[in-house]
């Protein structure tokens, strides 16, 4: 049986010789998944959310203890990550969810406002591998709509969460996206296949969903702020003599928890220590990657 194409190599052991803008050796990702009100609910695609709080009701109906604790980072969290950002004078890419941010227009233009960037994380909840080809681009497409009506501008960045096959062509089809997130292979951007759209890594570790059910793998604020020191502390030594990008993943409903926020909060204040680290946007990363380093490398 044939194997599917993979790139299991990628850079390899070679350095990178560049560094990101005023000289900086790490650059730095934080991302807010702003999903609330898109998850899945028996309700509306005849699912039942496997992921939250709590574990997932045994029937299919709604779950309605585990919609309220979505609700909460609509209702609640954003604001207080919104305010933790402002005090850092950070700006953050919102993963978002089309239909999470028609569901809350005032924190969309708060987000908007500071200066956060938004990034398409699709029209609904729905993993993309369950879509045809044909049907995934009307989803893309649509959410792209979306937020262009909700914020003025079309995004320029992509994430599927759950992407297919597909995906990656797609998103360089329609043509208003300079690069995807649907990968975790790697600390720098690459591209996928020559030519192809510009490909900015996630992280599937560094992020806050392990507070939830079923992973439970961090128990405190303690064990996420650890655990982001210690990858940043890591990136930032090795980037001494090949730079290095970092992402943190967080959610509104997770880390906008007074309990949990207190990770962030902490991190922020470590980073604020050291000069050689540029806090950036996505597509603030994935402009100075296209215009400035891969031309170089």
């Amino acid at each position: 049986m044939s194997q599917p194409i993979r790139d299991l190599v990628g850079y390899g052991n070679k350095r990178l010789h560049f560094t990101w803008p005023g000289g900086k050796r790490l650059a730095l990702s934080i991302v807010v998944n702003f999903e609330e009100g898109s998850e899945h609910s028996a309700a509306t695609d005849g699912m039942v959310e496997g992921t939250g709080e709590f574990l997932p009701v045994d029937t299919l109906v709604r779950d309605v203890g585990n919609e309220s604790a979505f609700e909460y980072g609509s209702r609640v969290g954003v604001w207080r990550l919104l305010n933790t950002f402002k005090k850092h004078e950070v700006r953050a890419t919102f993963f978002a969810v089309a239909q999470a941010l028609q569901a809350n227009k005032q924190a969309t233009d708060a987000i908007v406002k500071a200066g956060h960037e938004i990034c398409d994380h699709g029209l609904t909840w729905t993993e993309n591998y369950r879509f045809t080809y044909e049907a995934e681009k009307e989803a893309i497409a649509k959410s792209v709509a979306v937020i262009e009506e909700l914020t003025g501008r079309k995004p320029v960045g992509y994430y599927a969460r759950e992407p297919s096959p597909n995906t990656l062509q797609i998103v360089k089809e329609l043509g208003n996206f300079i690069y995807d997130s649907d990968s975790y292979s790697d600390d720098v951007p690459y591209r996928a296949t020559p030519g192809g759209i510009l490909v900015v890594p996630y992280t599937p570790d560094v992020n806050d969903f392990h507070f939830l059910s079923p992973m439970h793998r961090f128990g405190n604020s303690s064990d996420f702020f650890v655990y982001m020191k210690d990858s940043f502390d890591v990136l930032r030594e090795e980037a001494k003599t090949s730079s290095k990008m970092m992402s943190v993943g967080l959610h509104a409903r997770v880390s906008g928890r007074p309990g949990r926020v207190v990770a962030l909060r902490k991190f922020l204040e470590y980073v604020k220590g050291f000069d050689d680290v540029w806090i950036a946007t996505r597509e603030e990363i994935a402009r100075y990657w296209i215009d400035q380093v891969e031309p170089t490398i």
